[in-house]
């Protein structure tokens, strides 16, 4: 990580997570050669929250050869028959990129992949979009196709054969709800494979897998410790059973696992299941999961909106607090917190949250620390960036005569900068408005 993952870039306009592109990749792969399929139903498995319109983080820290991933878990079988990328410039507007591969990896053991299930090398990335990839060939005609089990766990990840520019991208998104432990993770060079929560990247990283979801009949059901072979699924649930997924069996499944049980009176773990975990009052973590491995809670450095630091902080207290979580056992003396960040107005309408270094380099007028794009009023300008002082007609911080002869030579006009009082026509109101502000604006 040349840059540092703490280089993001928070915006608010441009978002369009709904306007999906599907490209193809540029060099050829071998297909996995399968039978017909059955009747199927395509689900988009993710672990961020982003949706269209709403705020995320242009995560532009990486250089060529690192990665990002996001670990995802199959609701369903069935095949894997696209991944989707969400790729964003800080103004948008930038020439496609071809970028070096993006990688279906078996889980492993976070945040370790385990064997390529299938490789897209040459991805060609548009900015602007979320890039969807439904082939392994320029001629798309090899289509995509992994089998995936339900409740399989694996992982998508996407390789950069460029440096992002640090500070308008494009790049790779996250949303900005917080980083899920377990489930995003980065390779960087020199590193190796990291939980990318560690280096403070603030939230679940925009890449997603497409499943087509087959219609099989059924599996084993688990009743409390009791399993039951050839089940529905919808039979499972009218037993309040858990179902195990299509093709299982009893033989193959565990109805009453361990995992890790954090307890939070005591801040402590126990490895129990899942009823035991619930009479001690804890919150289980699901199977597989053990307390040698898993971090109940969390402590580390936590960033506020001002720069300072407060150490030994969990990460839902330094959320609460809008900070910036760093990571667990991180100090305040071992990290750099970013600069404070603030609404960023710009000269075209947009408002971008950012630190007021990054808001000169594109000339906008950093409204301060804490501030953000909030738009309260619905009136197409954020909150912070409405001019308060209206009677300024020319904004040169002054209400003078200069105003008032452009006011005068205004008069009867329909709306404008003149219509100080933004009534819809310049008269006396607005004359009588503009000389109770005479002097200097606030």
């Amino acid at each position: 990580m040349g840059r540092g993952m703490n280089l993001t870039t928070r915006i608010t306009a441009a978002l369009r997570v709904g306007d999906r592109i599907t490209q193809p990749a540029l060099a050829s792969a071998v297909a996995m050669l399968l039978g017909p399929l059955a009747a199927a139903e395509e689900v988009v498995v993710k672990n961020d929250s982003l949706q269209d319109g709403g705020t995320g983080a242009i995560q532009a820290g990486f250089d060529a050869g690192e990665s990002a991933a996001a670990w995802l878990t199959a609701p369903c079988g069935g095949n894997i028959v696209a991944v989707q990328v969400l790729w964003l410039s800080l103004l948008g507007g930038e020439p496609p990129s071809i970028e070096d591969s993006i990688t279906i990896f078996a889980s492993g053991s976070f945040p370790y992949p385990g064997a390529a299930l299938e490789v897209l090398e040459s991805p060609l990335m548009t900015d602007g979009y979320l890039n969807e990839f439904r082939y392994l060939d320029e001629q798309q005609q090899i289509p995509l196709s992994v089998p995936i089990a339900q409740g399989e766990t694996f992982l998508v990840s996407f390789k950069f054969a460029n440096d992002p520019n640090p500070y308008f991208g494009p790049s790779v998104v996250t949303d900005v709800d917080g980083c899920q432990y377990g489930k995003n993770g980065l390779y960087a060079n020199g590193v190796g494979w990291t939980n990318s929560c560690d280096w403070g990247v603030s939230g679940d990283w925009v890449i997603r897998a497409v499943i087509d979801c087959q219609s099989i009949d059924t599996g084993a059901c688990c009743i409390g410790t009791l399993c039951v072979d050839d089940f529905t699924e919808e039979d499972c649930n009218e037993f309040d059973g858990v179902w195990q997924g299509a093709d299982t069996t009893c033989e193959e499944v565990e109805c009453d696992p361990l995992g890790a049980c954090c307890i939070e009176a005591t801040e402590g773990c126990l490895d129990l299941n899942a009823g035991d975990c619930a009479i001690v009052g804890g919150l289980w973590k699901g199977s597989g999961t053990d307390c040698d491995t898993y971090i109940c809670f969390p402590k580390g450095a936590c960033c506020l909106p001002d720069a300072t630091c407060v150490d030994e902080m969990s990460p839902e207290d330094c959320d609460a607090l809008s900070g910036l979580f760093m990571g667990h056992e991180t100090t305040c003396d071992g990290v750099e917190c970013p600069e404070p960040e603030g609404a960023c107005c710009l000269d075209n309408g947009y408002c971008i949250v950012f630190t007021e270094t990054f808001c000169d380099i594109v000339a906008g007028d950093w409204a301060g620390p804490g501030t953000d794009c909030t738009d309260a009023d619905e009136n197409g300008t954020a909150d912070a960036c409405e001019n308060d002082c209206p009677e300024d007609i020319d904004d040169n911080g002054v209400v003078n005569t200069a105003d008032l002869l452009l006011l005068l030579a205004a008069w009867g006009e329909s709306g404008g900068p003149a219509d100080v009082n933004d009534d819809g026509i310049v008269n006396t109101s607005d004359l009588l408005q503009l000389l109770s502000a005479w002097g200097a604006c606030p």
